[in-house]
């Protein structure tokens, strides 16, 4: 009996991981840069090529806009582009405090970056 249940663990496990979604994200491309405060906030400050852009969201991490709104302080420019996530062209902004966000269809996913300072330098 307990073989049984090993077997049908592993079986489960295996069906769990192989129906996993995993997403691939390719074509980044940076189209504009905007800000709320050209005084305060300027290009040279989020200043990201495709590829460096790309390593952002490889780099950082899915969270609540809740988590952003009481741990991260939000900037007021952004560079924006678009990507390709599986096989949907979808919208993306990257802050210069190290905040994104990419927008498929009308759902926004939020990001943060822990470890993305040297991107920003």
């Amino acid at each position: 009996m307990e073989m049984k249940s090993k077997i049908l663990f592993v079986s489960l496990l295996f069906l769990l991981t192989s129906c996993a979604s995993t997403q691939t994200m390719h074509d980044v491309y940076v189209e504009d840069f905007y800000t709320e405060d050209s005084n305060v906030c300027k290009p040279s400050d989020v200043d990201l090529d495709n590829h460096e852009a790309e390593i952002f969201f490889l780099k950082s991490r899915r969270v609540d806009h809740k988590i952003i709104h009481h741990h991260y302080n939000v900037a007021p420019c952004y560079i924006e582009g678009l990507l390709t996530l599986n096989t949907q062209v979808c919208r993306w902004k990257i802050q210069a405090s190290s905040i994104g966000s990419i927008e498929c269809d009308d759902e926004v996913v939020y990001y943060v970056c822990d470890t993305c300072q040297k991107l920003f330098e």
